[in-house]
């Protein structure tokens, strides 16, 4: 019995031993299990991690992308915004540009008009004064300065004195051989005509040729010819219609033809003029003294009608002079006018 109960205290201390072992061992698996799930934990753990900085790595550098696209579009917007204000500046400018030119033109269109009504004014004065002077109703006189023969490429230089010198002046034009200059053989005379119109002095008529000595003076029908060609010529290139006229050489020169050419000169409405005073500038003339002393000798009468050329370098460089001489005497210098008490009609 004892035995027995030996026995079985030995066999339950076996059982419990082996319970134990058991249990321990079912322990240490469960420990190695939870280990091995902690493992696993720390490695999702990391992977999230690493999950997580990859995308925030992305966000960070969607919202880099987002603000440099923000900038770019930001500044592409300044960048336009300024070139749109510049445009407009520019439209602004050329319209303003646009605006004056259109005035301008407008004034280029009326600008004929308002030379003639000047022109019509200036006339008025002139006769005005021309009956004072005769009247004994002022100490001034009247100096008609004017060209022969032209124009030549030298009439800009004299046209540019006489603007100098504020003062208008009469050019007798002549039409053959005029499309080129004779003193400049690269220069065009043509636009000279329009050129002396414009700066408001008088362009007159000195026959088409001046060909004195080669059929101009054959017969009154040859002169007033040439007369009425070189009218048209002027009338085509200034709109301007001439009614004062001088006989190539002076009305002398027509010999026993003067009487019947200002007969046919005054049935087609022209006047004529020769002149009172001159420098010799027509002639041989070598040097400034003597067109001085020739000039001086010959300017006496309270209303002059003074011969120059336009060709000639000697009155051109005397010429600022002269001005500032005869004014100096109290001459006016003004363009003729067919109404002009020195204009024979």
């Amino acid at each position: 019995m004892e035995v027995d109960e030996r026995k079985n205290r030995k066999s339950a201390l076996k059982e419990e031993k082996k319970k134990k072992k058991l249990e321990k061992k079912v322990l240490k698996k469960e420990k190695k299990a939870e280990k091995k799930e902690k493992a696993k934990q720390k490695v999702y753990s990391i992977k999230l991690v690493i999950l997580l900085l990859i995308v925030s790595i992305l966000l960070l550098g969607l919202t880099i992308f987002i603000f440099i696209k923000y900038n770019d579009e930001k500044n592409r917007n300044t960048d336009l915004k300024i070139e749109l204000k510049k445009e407009n500046k520019e439209y602004s400018d050329k319209k303003a540009s646009l605006d004056e030119l259109k005035a301008e033109e407008d004034d280029l269109v009326n600008i004929d008009k308002k030379i003639e009504e000047a022109k019509e004014e200036v006339y008025k004065l002139t006769i005005d004064l021309e009956q004072a002077i005769i009247n004994g109703k002022t100490e001034y006189k009247i100096a008609y300065i004017t060209f022969d023969d032209g124009p030549y490429y030298l009439t800009h230089s004299v046209i540019d004195v006489l603007k100098q010198k504020r003062v208008k002046a009469t050019f007798f034009t002549i039409g053959l051989n005029k499309d080129v200059c004779f003193d400049n053989g690269y220069a065009d005379c043509s636009i000279m005509y329009k050129k002396i119109v414009d700066n408001g002095h008088t362009i007159a008529n000195h026959t088409y040729s001046h060909l004195i000595f080669n059929g101009l003076y054959s017969s009154t029908y040859s002169f007033i010819t040439s007369v009425e060609q070189q009218e048209n010529m002027i009338k085509e290139r200034t709109g301007v219609k001439t009614n004062i006229v001088r006989f190539p050489g002076g009305s002398a020169t027509a010999g026993s033809l003067r009487n019947s050419i200002i007969a046919e000169l005054r049935n087609r409405g022209y006047g004529w003029v020769d002149w009172t005073a001159q420098d010799g500038d027509g002639g041989n003339l070598t040097d400034t003294t003597t067109a001085w002393n020739n000039l001086a000798s010959t300017v006496n009468d309270s209303i002059e009608v003074i011969l120059f050329h336009d060709y000639n370098n000697i009155t051109y460089r005397i010429l600022p002079d002269v001005i500032d001489w005869l004014e100096g005497r109290n001459y006016i210098i003004l363009p003729l006018t067919y109404d002009s008490v020195k204009i024979n009609k």
